[in-house]
């Protein structure tokens, strides 16, 4: 069993084999970010947040830099309206020491003002965060599943997520008649993308957070539940027959 579309080819490509090779996305339980209801979000500050921890491959200057070239894009008297949120854990001295880097790298964009760093933060605040982000942003490339980008849909904001790996492959919709979120690869992608979102009407970005929303059921737990057990159903019957 393996945990996503770029997780099959990985393992089928190493071990040719498809027929004994199934996908079964990991259970996420997003019970608690469904518990608001998706309304007009005319209301929301104009705000993106990243969620992960503070690891090398997040890539978090990616976003550092992305978010300045939007800012780029915004009439000076209104750049003070958009703020990006840095929010995940800090694993040991290296992680903080990267966080500093990450100030740092702010601070030479002359973007720190519009920056905020979260660390470390309990749940009910990660929760209150993402009800209050516009968009919600991930930058890792290749991630094999990516349930932090499942979580942003279901808390009901905008996903701009890496055009890559799981978020490409299984999560986020770009096209067709119900697309459930955004995909970028640079900064000039990206910054784009941000722009766009912003851009689009409440009603245009509410439709597309209801697409988001229905679209996850997938990855339920107890849609994990139940193709797990289908499929190991065989083994145990083989196992018992033996």
């Amino acid at each position: 069993m393996v945990n996503s579309t770029w997780t099959y080819n990985h393992i089928t490509c190493l071990w040719g084999a498809t027929d004994k090779t199934h996908i079964v996305y990991p259970p996420c339980d997003v019970t608690e970010f469904l518990t608001v209801p998706l309304s007009d979000d005319k209301t929301k500050p104009k705000q993106i947040l990243s969620l992960g921890q503070f690891r090398p491959e997040k890539d978090h200057p990616l976003q550092l830099k992305a978010f300045c070239k939007f800012l780029s894009t915004v009439d000076s008297s209104k750049k003070s309206e958009f703020t990006l949120v840095l929010a995940g854990s800090c694993r040991h001295e290296e992680d903080q020491a990267r966080v500093k880097g990450l100030q740092e790298l702010a601070k030479e964009l002359g973007i720190e003002e519009s920056v905020e760093f979260r660390l470390n933060i309990p749940f009910a605040e990660l929760k209150q965060l993402l009800f209050d982000s516009m968009i919600s942003l991930h930058t890792m490339w290749n991630e094999h599943f990516g349930i932090c980008v499942v979580e942003g849909m279901a808390a009901g904001t905008v996903m701009l997520a890496h055009d890559s790996g799981g978020p490409k492959l299984d999560i986020v919709v770009q096209h067709g008649n119900k697309p459930t979120g955004f995909l970028a690869s640079d900064e000039d992608s990206y910054a784009a993308a941000m722009k766009t979102i912003f851009e689009m009407s409440s009603v245009e970005r509410l439709e597309m957070r209801e697409n988001a929303r229905q679209s996850i059921s997938r990855f339920s737990e107890e849609e994990f539940e139940t193709v797990f057990l289908l499929l190991c159903e065989p083994l145990l019957r083989q196992l018992s027959v033996n």
